[in-house]
This record gives structure tokens, sequence and C-alpha cells, in this order.
């Protein structure tokens, strides 16, 4: 049965005070690292100065990288952050908001928003996408929830069910709406960051930032919950209420991230699993730590997508090349678990 043993497995070293320092600068690395490399090269000596001269590289910097990076930071630290509290809560190193059909909720949702109103008013999309997101984990639970518990199966299985449901609907709405709009749709389902502009940061910040600290906040009560309910309860917390909110915060971190970024895979399963093989399971260390490593994977994902070839591949395709294999060998070392 696959059990909470597997994720604890990766953190039996349990990260010495090296991995949990060096993590928080990492993500500072890759971003200047980020900014510096490209088509057209910017010296990471002369960065600061660029801001302040009307030059073609301030223009480079300012409209093209900045908002690009800070976008996939905002989007790697949600699905790190996500990812990690979700397993640990639900005790699950298998779910994920793609497996629990958040992220097909939530795209659905963004999706018929464009089909109805068109990409301009992008005021609704977000709304939508959150609503829906909502709607699929609510379905998701209902399904897998047997004699009041989730078993790791159940909970897999739902999700399944629900992803396919509103992938499902997501390709109903593809093809019923207007030639334009299709385009539109097809091209942020596959996950895009080269279109970000500042206007997008501002959209899915707000509530982005709001779901990673409500996570963090509870990140004592989530190292209660990864006890077992009958643990949790003895020492006076309400299982239930607290499992539920965070859910909820982590549906609308990844709901607003994805609103604005599209599909881009594997994030939110593979960042927690790469920390717990760095500092281990305890949530009060594993979420912010896995915040740090899903922002870095996304900085360097989106930079090995826009320099590897001639021309810029999807940042969701490096993440699944880079995400599959990696968490195939960290699966492996833990195998004897699956029993």
């Amino acid at each position: 049965m696959v059990s909470m043993k597997f994720a604890q497995s990766f953190g039996k070293s349990s990260g010495s005070l090296k991995y949990k320092f060096g993590l928080l600068f990492l993500p500072l690395l890759f971003f200047i690292i980020y900014l510096s490399v490209g088509r057209y090269h910017l010296s990471i000596v002369e960065l600061p100065s660029s801001l302040f001269e009307e030059t073609i590289e301030r223009s480079v910097l300012l409209n093209i990288r900045l908002p690009r990076a800070i976008e996939a930071m905002l989007f790697g630290a949600c699905m790190g952050v996500s990812g990690a509290a979700l397993q640990t809560t639900l005790r699950n190193p298998l779910v994920s908001p793609y497996i629990l059909g958040i992220s097909s909720g939530a795209a659905f949702g963004a999706s018929l928003s464009i089909a109805l109103f068109g990409a301009g008013y992008f005021f609704l999309t977000q709304p939508s996408a959150i609503l829906f997101a909502l709607i699929a984990i609510f379905l998701t639970l209902s399904m897998a929830k047997f004699r009041g518990q989730f078993s790791p199966i159940s909970l897999i299985l739902a999700g399944i069910i629900v992803s396919a449901l509103f992938s499902g609907l997501l390709s109903l709405v593809q093809i019923l709406v207007e030639p334009e709009k299709t385009q539109t749709i097809v091209a942020w389902v596959i996950g895009r960051l080269h279109t970000i502009t500042w206007g997008d940061v501002f959209t899915s910040a707000p509530l982005a930032i709001f779901g990673i600290f409500g996570l963090l906040i509870l990140r004592w009560r989530i190292f209660l919950l990864s006890m077992g309910d009958e643990e949790a309860k003895a020492l006076g917390v309400d299982v239930e209420r607290e499992g539920m909110l965070v859910i909820l915060l982590a549906s609308i971190a990844t709901a607003s991230v994805i609103s604005v970024t599209g599909i881009i895979g594997w994030v939110c399963l593979i960042s927690p699993h790469m920390t717990r093989f760095l500092v281990g399971s305890n949530p009060k260390i594993l979420l912010p730590s896995s915040l740090s490593v899903g922002a870095s994977f996304m900085l360097l994902a989106d930079l090995i997508s826009r320099t590897l070839w001639t021309f810029e591949i999807p940042v969701g395709i490096i993440t699944t090349l880079i995400g599959a294999p990696v968490f195939l060998y960290l699966m492996r070392r833990a195998m004897y678990e699956w029993s």
C-alpha cells in the first residue's frame, strides 16, 4: 500500500543545515542567471544600471524577462508548497493539484471564461478558474471518501476520474467555440510563459501569495495532520476543518497561477519529493523548502525552454522531460515502501 513511508524515506538522512540554508538562496541564484542569460545577453554586473537608462537592455529586462521570471517563480512556489501541503495532509505521496483534479478544473474554468467572454475580460478568468478548481476538489474528495476516510488508492482513482471529466469538458469547449478563441485556448492549455506581462503578474500574485502564506502559517497544523486522524484529534485538532482549509488554500494558490500560465505539469509533484530527499519530511521545514525548490525548478525549466533551441519550446514539455525521470529515480530509491 502506498503510504507516507514512501515520502518519509526520501528524508531519512534528514537534510543537514547546509541544505536548509542553501535552499533559501537557491531561487535568488537562478533568478539572477535567468535575467542575464538569453538570446540577448545581459551582463550580471550591468543589470542594476540597466534599470535607469533608456536602452534596449532596459526594455528587455523590464518588459520581457523580469515579469516572466517573477511569474515563473510564483508558479513554482505555489506548486511546490501546495504539493507538499496536500501530500502531507492527505498522507499520500502521489497526490498533487494535478492528480486531485484541481488543475484540470481550473483549466476548464479559465477556458470557459475565455470562450464566453474572450481573453480581453481577464478579470473574469481567474474567479472562474478558482471556482471550478474548488468544484473539482470537492468532487474528488466526495468520490474518494469511504466510511469517513480517504484511502491512497481511492484518492488517486477519484482524482483521475475528475481530471478526465474536466479534460473532456475542456475539449468540448475547444470544439464548440469560434476558431479564433480555440487557438487562444489551445495556446493557453499547453502552458506558456512567453506571453507573460506585468498585468498577468499583478493579476495572479495577490491570491497566489495569500495561498502560499496561508499554507506556511498552517505548517504546524499540517505537521499534526500528518500524524494521522486519531493522533491529531487527541492533540485538539479539528481534522476535517483544518484539512479542508489546507485544501482550500492550495486550490486558490494553484488556480490563481494556472489562470495566467495555463497547464504546466510535474512541478507540483516532483518539487516536494526533491525537497524531502534533501531536508526530510517535517512539514515545518518541508513547506518553505518546497517553495524554494519549486521556484528554482521553474526558473531552470523556463531558462532551458527559451535557450535550448533556435525557437522556444513550451515550458511544460521541459518540466515533463525533467520531472518524469527524476521522479522515477526518487521512486526507485524507496521501492521497498510500495509493498
